[in-house]
């Protein structure tokens, strides 16, 4: 009998992995031509996101180019402007997570989360927001901050959790690549989540478990 029940406790673990996972919507730029400028009030999709250039600390323009610098490829140049994304573009509801990756210069930077803003300790240094949990509109939302130092700079990756419906960001030298946004796993296609339900019948039972045995392995498209 202990083997069995090993068994079955290990299927549960895997089906509670598996199901919490949902859609993922990752931004590179590589969709968008080098050289491209988006000025104040542009708006624009990249990556299936919508996205608008709104002003900060100037009136400049947001800049797609290969610099080198917070990732690979193209990346964002928020130039004196800030960029918020509309997560609910894809037609998922709102994100349950967000990320970016970036590198700081100096500079004043912004950063919203459903239209709420989020003040900086350090003007142009995104590291002392580790670990702070922040209130919108739609609720708390915890920053979890990894960060190096660099010759005069930061780089690193900021994630949010949280309800996330738009994030805006801006700085002044400051680049951004990688922008992404996770989404709850729709489970049974009506919106009724049930971790846990890999039939997707709407229950969590036996024959879940049948249904994780019996596809063991196998590739998902």
């Amino acid at each position: 009998m202990h083997p069995i029940t090993s068994s079955v406790l290990f299927f549960s673990a895997a089906l509670s992995s598996a199901a919490a996972a949902g859609p993922v919507v990752c931004l590179d730029f590589e969709d968008l031509a080098p050289g491209s400028v988006y000025h104040i009030g542009d708006t624009f999709t990249t990556g299936g996101i919508n996205a608008e250039v709104f002003p900060h600390a100037g009136d400049a323009q947001a800049n797609i180019d290969v610099y080198g610098l917070a990732g690979t490829g193209n990346e964002m140049y928020p130039n004196n402007v800030a960029v918020e994304f509309d997560a609910t573009t894809p037609g998922y509801g709102h994100a349950i997570r967000a990320k970016f990756d970036y590198w700081e210069g100096g500079g004043i930077n912004v950063m919203e989360v459903n239209g709420s803003v989020i003040s900086f300790p350090n003007f142009f240094d995104f590291g002392p927001l580790n670990g702070t949990t922040w209130t919108t509109a739609l609720g708390s939302v915890t920053i979890n901050v990894t960060e190096l130092a660099t010759t005069g700079a930061f780089e690193g990756t900021v994630e949010l959790v949280g309800d996330i419906k738009s994030l805006r960001v801006g700085g002044q030298e400051l680049l951004i690549d990688n922008v992404c946004f996770e989404f709850e796993d729709s489970g049974n296609g009506n919106g009724d989540c049930c971790e846990g339900d890999a039939n997707q019948d709407g229950q969590v039972n036996f024959q879940d478990l049948i249904s994780v045995i019996n596809n063991w392995g196998s590739q998902c498209p």
